[in-house]
């Protein structure tokens, strides 16, 4: 596949330029989520953990808060820096490198456990960055993943594609993104089974999306590649359609602290022995 052909999620040189506010708005959901993850992987005090998709580090340093010996790896240069940044700030020891997941230069069962949150579900080739993690994984090891399922119940993309619609309704509707293919539950059971690891275990977790405010929250909505993408297309458009955004937001919550929830699955499987 070619860099044309990549959503703009998929491409990691584009997050380079969403990190901080990527980490401010977005990061503290997805980490509700790294959770029940993390928690599957039933990894003891000193295990080494790898996270494949790291970002900004909130679920490498969620690891090491517990205890756990993170190596953090991202696509992304400019996230990997910000791991080692937010790790020295905190005194954490988290190992944070720039590689693809789709070709670790790990050997094989270098890990006690692995996990990605929203991150291999992104890549052009899932089923290889899977295996790549199952490889790299000890047998007896278990491996985690979260993805996106029940787009309806995602109320931050819904509450924007409403605005869309009521300030551009002839704009045509988006591609389905990148990070939705395995929002069914069978589709995501094959992602696992081709990447060699079996049946994975499922659980559909829900979490929030904090907010101080329906305005705070327009003036972030560029938090990643694909909705910098989406608001860029919008053009002349764009301002009506955040003020809408905000506006029947406020409608609906007020114009202090919002709230917006999602579901996700959270996978795991057990490196075979």
């Amino acid at each position: 596949m070619t860099a044309s052909e990549l959503q703009p999620d998929q491409q990691s040189a584009r997050w380079d330029d969403h990190v901080l506010v990527y980490e401010q708005v977005f990061e503290p959901f997805t980490n509700e989520f790294a959770q029940p993850a993390i928690a599957a992987l039933r990894a003891a005090p000193g295990s080494r953990v790898l996270d494949v998709g790291a970002g900004a580090g909130g679920v490498a340093l969620m690891l090491a808060e517990r205890g756990l010996a993170p190596t953090a790896i991202d696509a992304s240069a400019a996230m990997v820096a910000r791991i080692a940044e937010r790790a020295r700030a905190q005194n954490r020891s988290i190992d944070a490198e720039v590689m693809d997941g789709q070709a670790l230069r790990f050997p094989d069962a270098t890990f006690d456990a692995a996990l990605s949150v929203f991150g291999v579900v992104l890549f052009p080739d899932a089923v290889r960055g899977l295996a790549e993690m199952r490889r790299v994984v000890r047998p007896g090891g278990l491996v985690a993943v979260v993805t996106w399922t029940e787009p309806q119940r995602y109320e931050l993309a819904a509450e924007l594609r409403q605005a869309i619609q009521a300030a551009c309704p002839d704009l045509p509707a988006s591609p389905l993104p990148a990070q939705l293919r395995y929002r069914e539950a069978e589709d995501f059971r094959c992602l696992f089974r081709d990447a060699g690891l079996g049946d994975p275990a499922i659980e559909t977790v829900t979490a929030t999306l904090a907010a101080p405010s329906a305005r705070w929250l327009a003036d972030r909505l560029a938090f990643a590649p694909g909705m910098a993408a989406t608001l860029d297309a919008l053009g002349n458009h764009r301002a009506a359609v955040l003020a809408t955004f905000a506006a029947k937001l406020e409608a609906k919550q007020g114009f202090g602290a919002v709230r917006l929830a999602g579901a996700a699955f959270v996978g795991y499987a057990t490196v075979a022995k």
